[in-house]
């Protein structure tokens, strides 16, 4: 039998993952004016099991506070997509694109909490009859 706990650790690098991607697809519709702006995906690299413990902020900037910890994209990979026709700007964002990507990224993000929110409601049950015999 699979231990409770060996199913939610995957789980909560899915969350992570999706949490992750949601805020890079919103940063594609936040350029979507910025001339020669290329929206980014975020992939998983087959190579890394866990990137949740290595996520932290990204200093983009020099002149921001610096950040500590890692990359918040450790065991990922950030690619370019160029896969629409640019506009006049070179601007390669398309919002239907991007809004179908938010909307499918949301369904597997609330997926995923809602099992994790079931396997931790069985944790709860367990815990609280523990002592009835």
């Amino acid at each position: 039998m699979t231990s409770i706990f060996q199913v939610i650790g995957p789980m909560e690098r899915s969350l992570d993952f999706h949490l992750v991607r949601q805020n890079m697809i919103s940063a594609n519709v936040a350029n979507v004016d910025t001339p020669g702006y290329a929206p980014r995906e975020l992939v998983r690299d087959e190579g890394t099991e866990d990137f949740a413990a290595h996520l932290a902020m990204a200093q983009t900037e020099a002149a921001h506070i610096p950040a500590s910890g890692s990359n918040e994209t450790a065991g990922l990979d950030v690619v370019e997509e160029h896969t629409v026709i640019p506009g006049n700007d070179n601007n390669f964002v398309s919002l239907d694109h991007e809004m179908a990507r938010l909307a499918a990224n949301t369904i597997r993000y609330e997926a995923v909490s809602k099992l994790v929110s079931t396997q931790m409601g069985m944790l709860a049950y367990a815990a609280s009859n523990a002592n009835r015999g």
